[in-house]
């Protein structure tokens, strides 16, 4: 039985967190190195992921960066080994990449849909085996967490959001399927479904008053999420207290699905 004081700790860990600089990637990356794991930073912005590290560094955490490319397959699974190279090992991935490039459903294009669909869903598909390649051959399992959506279950009216639903429930459905064929190696594989969170990336969204005030009527908590909440339920996924959680898809919306 882990000790109490132990449950929510990450000691001796090698998390990796693909865009672990953004709105919600920072708040990972620095829960992780605070709840004591070492901590890799990835993305396509390599100052920013940069910039992270040697913040995190600076504050006692041990932490390194490094600037890939998700929707290349090659880069991705360079980046990863050059992880579990650098440290030794690899324990944790969390993938918090992701975007939308809204179209009206009788406007979507070719491009805009596979642009989408690989940043959202291929790249988690090849973040994923990658980092479990790892796992596997370290023989002590490991634990992976994937930023999914509301939108991996619920519609948007009003929005171009059809890339964007099929690529985030693709992707929840992709998360049980590895939950499904890694669990024999030890390797937990879940999903955080946030609604909107107060980041930069919907910020314009949500300077918007009347889009504003419509989704918050919407949340039966009357409010938006910050992005230590998703940390804090990443956190518990990716650590001893979650060790019998996989193939869940944790909703972190205030309410919002249990009422649409």
């Amino acid at each position: 039985m882990v000790a109490i004081d132990q449950l929510f700790r990450l000691d001796g860990k090698v998390a990796l967190v693909t865009g672990g600089y953004g709105g919600i990637g920072e708040a990972v990356s620095r829960g992780l190195a605070q709840a004591g794991a070492q901590v890799a930073i990835a993305g396509h912005n390599g100052a920013r992921a940069s910039a992270l590290a040697e913040a995190l560094n600076a504050e006692g955490h041990r932490a390194w960066s490094s600037a890939f490319e998700a929707t290349s397959v090659s880069e991705t699974q360079r980046t990863i080994d050059s992880v579990a190279a650098h440290f030794g090992r690899l324990d944790i991935l969390v993938n918090c990449i992701g975007l939308n490039r809204e179209e009206r459903a009788e406007d979507v294009t070719e491009e805009i849909f596979d642009f989408v669909y690989s940043v959202n869903l291929k790249s988690a598909m090849f973040q994923a085996q990658a980092a479990a390649r790892h796992m596997i051959q370290q023989g002590t399992g490991g634990k992976q967490v994937h930023l999914a959506s509301v939108r991996s279950s619920l519609a948007l009216r009003g929005r171009g959001y059809a890339a964007y639903c099929a690529a985030k429930g693709g992707l929840m459905t992709l998360c049980k399927q590895l939950a499904a064929e890694w669990a024999p190696h030890g390797i937990t594989v879940n999903s955080v479904a946030p609604t909107f969170i107060r980041t930069e990336q919907v910020g314009k969204m949500l300077a918007d008053p009347a889009f504003y005030a419509e989704l918050v009527a919407r949340i039966p908590l009357g409010r938006i999420g910050e992005p230590e909440e998703i940390m804090s339920a990443v956190l518990f996924l990716v650590s001893p207290a979650a060790s019998f959680i996989t193939g869940h898809m944790l909703a972190v919306d205030g309410g919002l699905t249990v009422t649409q």
